[in-house]
């Protein structure tokens, strides 16, 4: 497990008239963030707030203490779970403690801007949640737009800014589905082999099960289903990890004991569980060699495929011009060989990576263009199925023609077939193209803003 000795966690459970759950939320989560086999917060380093310390000056003093406590290599998760409000004629939002004092949402900008972290998460379990982050369907006003730019942030939030946050039994739903991945039980009843969660994990199950755990439930003042959507802002691209599985680790490393000695004699299927067993303890190189050094890779474009994107993941962490080159001619490897067994979703996913790494690397614009061009082209073709790689497909290569409302379309639809963990990852490498291509200098770009709306809304 990494050195935890420098992340920080401020949690806030105010308690009160039918959200007494919110206690036994703060506390669960304390306990599951000071767990040495799970996410292993120090004790020290995390400053709980419950009931009557639950007050606005006990909120806004705990902001004090971990300001004096962190630096800006810290990583600090904040956590409220309690009373939100809005006052609709002052377009404003706030937090109601314990104290019911209100805490405006203004106060807490800045309170989180005086922080020197530049790794922040902040999960709001509280209604009209989403008000506090930023502004609504009605233009009221909200968090994150004053947040220091320079500051790397994570916002998840339990509701829309017009909706109420729900809860039965022990927990709110919200806080309940950051538990349940926490501590690795989001899978079941499939068997959960990761040896860590990253905070998309998290973003992932929260969006999946809080709709549905909230609509079986009636609204007591409306007696219709309650309905909670929630809400998540990001501003940081590197991947968080909050969470860890030491356990799992020792199955994976079972595995490779298992399937490393037969590995010349393994079908596909058992070949790829070792590569991935392999990825998931952290032995990157030897995954590289066993692709490398297996018969079928030279005749497989998946395979190839799983190589190269294993050398671009190696790449975007070493920023080194002999990774990138390494990913870049294995996807050209694998677009040929697609090319020549006639696979023709091989073909067109290589082509798209095959541009993508040359806009990377800063090379060769003219055949940059030149795969975008066939990539949209063997994508249009494939009719098998309505798949989601045919559509992220569609959309890059059509930044990279700088045909931007067919992009825009494809980047609609895959608002509504992705999970949220995908569609970070298409915003990531959206965004990229697009400023890689044409260098916007408007800070509200039009069209950074469109795919911040629908990949991230």
């Amino acid at each position: 497990m990494k050195n935890q000795e420098n992340n920080f966690a401020l949690i806030i459970g105010v308690g009160g008239p039918h959200i007494e759950y919110t206690l036994n939320d703060a506390e669960s989560l304390r306990k599951n963030l000071t767990d040495r086999n799970l996410v292993g917060y120090p004790e020290d380093n995390v400053i709980v707030l419950k009931e009557k310390e639950a007050t606005r000056k006990g909120i806004l003093d705990a902001f004090d203490k971990l300001r004096e406590k962190t630096n800006e290599d810290s990583t600090i998760l904040l956590y409220y779970s309690g009373h939100g409000g809005r006052d609709v004629e002052k377009h404003q939002f706030y937090l109601f403690p314990h104290d019911e004092e209100k805490l405006m949402g203004e106060e807490l900008k800045e309170k989180i801007n005086a922080l020197p972290s530049n790794k922040l998460v902040l999960f709001l379990d509280c209604c009209h949640a989403e008000g506090l982050v930023q502004s609504g369907l009605s233009g009221l006003s909200g968090m994150a737009q004053k947040l220091n730019d320079e500051q790397g942030i994570w916002i998840v939030a339990s509701s829309q800014d017009n909706q109420e946050s729900f809860g039965a039994g022990d927990n709110s739903f919200f806080t309940q589905a950051l538990l349940e991945v926490l501590t690795g039980q989001h899978r079941r009843p499939e068997p959960f082999t990761d040896t860590e969660i990253s905070i998309m994990d998290v973003v992932d199950h929260i969006f999946e099960t809080v709709p549905k755990n909230a609509s079986r439930f009636k609204d007591r003042k409306t007696l219709k289903p309650c309905v909670q959507k929630p809400y998540f802002k990001t501003q940081m691209s590197e991947m968080l990890i909050l969470s860890y599985f030491p356990k799992n680790a020792e199955n994976h490393e079972a595995t490779i004991a298992r399937l490393e000695p037969e590995v010349d004699s393994l079908d596909e299927e058992n070949f790829i569980e070792l590569v991935r067993a392999m990825e998931a303890v952290g032995r990157i190189d030897d995954a590289v060699d066993t692709l490398k050094a297996h018969k079928g890779t030279k005749k497989d474009p998946d395979l190839l495929e799983t190589l190269g994107n294993i050398y671009t993941n190696i790449y975007e962490r070493s920023n080194k011009e002999k990774d990138g080159q390494r990913a870049l001619k294995t996807f050209k490897r694998a677009y040929k060989l697609a090319v020549e067994t006639e696979d023709e979703e091989q073909v067109f996913t290589n082509a798209v990576k095959v541009a993508y790494m040359y806009a990377k690397l800063g090379h060769k614009e003219r055949e940059m263009i030149s795969y975008a061009q066939i990539a949209k082209e063997a994508a249009e073709a494939y009719a098998i199925g309505e798949k989601t790689s045919k559509y992220l497909t569609l959309g890059e290569a059509n930044i990279f023609l700088n045909n931007l409302y067919d992009a825009a379309c494809y980047y609609g639809i895959l608002k509504e077939k992705a999970k949220i963990k995908e569609k970070i990852k298409y915003y990531e490498r959206a965004t990229f193209i697009y400023k890689h291509l044409f260098n916007p200098k408007d800070q509200n770009d039009a069209f950074i803003e469109f795919l911040n709306k629908t990949l991230l809304g």
